[in-house]
């Protein structure tokens, strides 16, 4: 099984484990009794838990490489597993950033477009005779 660190483990549950992941929480659940994901049982050997760390290393070393399971992967599980492969609080912000600039960017443009119309209009109540 391998070994979790006790001094730098931040523990999660395996219902955030699967957010992070895109697997089911019973498939951790799964995979930390095999002993091929880090994990332990906590209040009375009744919940599982891992770290994030563990997580990630288990999901960089079983990277799926055929191309028919990835064809297969329903949207919301391609999502989660990019969410997971960049969820760097640097590429996170950057990623809002971007976005805040392009809806800016579309805010002004529909700004001008308003005010266009609207000079538009009064140039035409104007010449009308």
């Amino acid at each position: 099984m391998p070994e979790m660190k006790k001094e730098s483990a931040r523990y999660i549950t395996l219902k955030e484990a699967a957010r992070i992941s895109g697997y089911a929480p019973d498939y951790l659940g799964q995979l930390i009794r095999k002993g091929k994901l880090a994990g332990k049982q906590i209040y009375l050997n009744v919940a599982w838990v891992t770290t994030e760390q563990a997580l990630r290393e288990y999901l960089e070393s079983n990277k799926v490489v055929s191309g028919k399971s990835e064809f297969g992967m329903t949207f919301r599980g391609k999502m989660r597993r990019w969410i997971a492969e960049h969820s760097s609080g640097e590429e996170v912000m950057r990623l809002a950033r971007r976005v805040i600039y392009i809806v800016i960017v579309f805010l002004v443009a529909f700004c001008l477009f308003l005010a266009y119309a609207l000079v538009a209009n009064a140039l035409r109540k104007l010449t009308r005779p």
